[in-house]
């Protein structure tokens, strides 16, 4: 049974909230795979490319795996700034959801600042331990919007403040 609300807005929020989520978490598996196979420096320091140039060189799994981490990010980044904007010009008066998104996106930001740091400092190990907080206080962010907007969709619980 299909729960829909009158704004037909709602269902391409859903989809990018959504999309935020599933997304994020992948991007998480990801990077776990790039620490366990000690790829993390495979595109070495030169932040954001890899050993000076824009592609890695495919035959060096170290580069490709790290460099797949990098790449992801433009999906979760399509997903979460998708998210903020609709939040920001058509669910303005949706407080939750308005809110919601928009940590998403700030934490988003933060995350590529800080993934810069780790890959610049070497993995310093703090650095690298506050990137995967970071990344897991996200998508803790991200369910809890996607919360916000399932429930603004089936009419739960639309906040107008």
């Amino acid at each position: 049974m299909p729960i829909r609300s009158g704004d037909p807005s709602t269902g391409l929020l859903w989809t990018f909230a959504l999309g935020s989520v599933v997304s994020t978490y992948i991007l998480i598996l990801i990077g776990g795979y790039v620490t366990t196979t000690n790829s993390g420096l495979g595109c070495g320091e030169s932040w954001p490319f890899c050993n000076g140039g824009i592609l890695p060189n495919f035959n060096d799994a170290a580069q490709v795996i790290e460099f797949s981490h990098r790449i992801f990010n433009f999906v979760v980044a399509f997903f979460v700034v998708g998210t903020a904007l609709l939040a920001w010009t058509r669910h303005k008066k949706d407080r939750n959801v308005f809110f919601f998104s928009t940590a998403g996106f700030v934490g988003l930001f933060a995350q590529v600042l800080l993934g810069m740091v780790t890959v610049t400092t070497a993995l310093n190990p703090v650095v690298s331990d506050a990137h995967l907080g970071l990344a897991s206080a996200i998508l803790a962010v991200l369910v809890v919007n996607v919360v916000m907007v399932w429930n603004l969709r089936s009419g739960i619980l639309a906040v107008h403040q």
